[in-house]
């Protein structure tokens, strides 16, 4: 236990919290520290960064104007920023170091104004709005393959689970009504209010079932509070190997893993009514509850960058890089209940040569010129990479799952570099990219570029 605290060698924590009042229509001029001393307009809590809503004790001090015109709202804004990082080294050349972190954000608007009819101020069209991400594990079903048809088990699986989703959003709810409805698409019965298209019911199944979860595990919540912890891993102890160490100078591998489930933006339903916390008023043309929050799309991104990769430098100045990465961005839109789901797959190998102090002659033109000896390193690279680039788009409340675009990428680039000054610089240079697409209506493309690049610096 004294060594696994003791492979703690940095930890960081920070939390941060930012918050402000905007309160339109103000009347009194303040005279000194932003208040005006006589009648403590708006006091120095206010000027001092207190968030306590005052309108009404303004109102009721005239310090906000009774111009029925007013159109600028009333705003508070609120953000908060959650980031751990710590690096262990349980033992030597074996790093790690584990991130976490957590976004919000929330801006609230209103139009605080006096009303002639009721000859009172009164509040209008309140409205919440903002953002959220939090880090996120979605590794149990990062590497599942889809079948022939494109059908993913993680989609089939989360639509599977939206009845036992739904009936235990309905028994928290004191106020559902105990009756269930059949459901002809999917052929079940959901309990009236949570359908199966509800977005009550898909946020929760949609993270669960690409976390790997149950549905009896499925997270309710809007924003989840706890952030789970990315890593990257790097060890570069092998080379201390007698046999490795014949060969090669440093060889590292390392291993990178980074998920995000992310709100781009999301707002309160203005239709929205609710009783004991919960929903109370269903939709116009649905049985479904009017969510609290309504939310355009929500978002997982994951990425293995790399999964693995094996960096070598050998004892004759040859490097060598191998890397394979992996990465996809799921994205479930409410607005047409489909999961467009884009997943990317790259090996590279990387090759590196220096020749060291590689140098010539130059005779100046006509002859009889005296020569000018050059000599510098040659920097000679290669780079392999085939990347393979899908997209997929999966229908909720039909049996599609169409490819929409994507392609296999697989280019080449080769360069030789040589200083033959301090400041000119030559390059040699091939590029080829082979673009083979998944659509039909795509065609096959490549590009080829070559030559001979020079670079003069000015800089002393």
């Amino acid at each position: 236990m004294l060594k696994i605290l003791l492979s703690v060698k940095k930890a960081n924590f920070t939390y941060s919290q930012s918050s402000g009042t905007t309160l339109p229509g103000f009347i009194p001029q303040p005279n000194v520290l932003g208040s005006r001393w006589s009648d403590g307009a708006p006091g120095l809590g206010f000027t001092f960064g207190s968030q306590k809503d005052i309108r009404q004790e303004a109102a009721d001090k005239g310090w906000i104007t009774q111009d029925s015109t007013l159109n600028q709202p009333y705003l508070k804004k609120y953000q908060d920023a959650f980031v751990f990082r710590t690096n262990l080294e349980p033992f030597p050349d074996f790093k790690i170091e584990v991130t976490a972190d957590r976004n919000y954000s929330e801006n609230h608007q209103e139009y605080f104004r006096y009303s002639d009819s009721l000859a009172s101020f009164q509040a209008f069209s309140p409205m919440d709005a903002g953002s959220f991400s939090i880090s996120h594990i979605t590794w149990a079903t990062a590497f599942e393959n889809d079948s022939k048809d494109n059908i993913s088990a993680t989609f089939e699986k989360m639509k599977n689970m939206r009845p036992e989703i739904a009936e235990q959003l309905a028994r928290e709810n004191p106020n559902w009504n105990g009756q269930y409805i059949y459901d002809s698409i999917t052929g079940d019965y959901y309990p009236e209010g949570y359908g199966p298209t509800s977005p009550e019911v898909l946020r929760p199944a949609f993270l669960a079932a690409y976390s790997g979860k149950s549905a009896n595990k499925a997270d309710m919540r809007y924003f989840p509070s706890i952030p789970l912890p990315n890593w990257r891993v790097t060890y570069s102890g092998l080379s201390k190997i007698e046999f490795i160490s014949r060969f090669i100078k440093k060889l590292t591998l390392s291993h990178s893993y980074r998920s995000t489930y992310s709100i781009n933006s999301f707002r309160t339903n203005i239709n929205y009514v609710d009783a004991n916390g919960y929903p109370i008023q269903t939709q116009q043309y649905s049985t479904d509850y009017i969510p609290r929050y309504d939310m355009g799309q929500i978002t997982i991104t994951e990425q293995f960058a790399p999964l693995i990769g094996i960096d070598m430098t050998w004892h004759n100045s040859l490097s060598t890089k191998i890397e394979y990465k992996k990465s996809r961005n799921l994205n479930l839109s409410f607005a047409n209940n489909q999961v467009t789901e884009v997943k990317s797959n790259e090996f590279v190998v990387g090759l590196g040569y220096r020749i060291k102090s590689l140098g010539f002659s130059v005779r100046a033109m006509g002859g009889g010129g005296r020569k000018t000896r050059m000599e510098s390193d040659v920097n000679i690279k290669l780079d392999f990479s085939i990347r393979s680039n899908k997209t997929i788009l999966r229908r909720i409340d039909e049996e599609i799952n169409q490819v929409s675009a994507g392609q296999k990428i697989i280019s080449i680039n080769a360069s030789i570099d040589y200083m033959l000054n301090q400041n000119l610089n030559i390059r040699f240079f091939f590029d080829k990219i082979i673009n083979n697409p998944f659509v039909s209506n795509q065609y096959k493309n490549s590009t080829t570029n070559g030559g001979i690049s020079l670079r003069f610096s000015l800089s002393q």
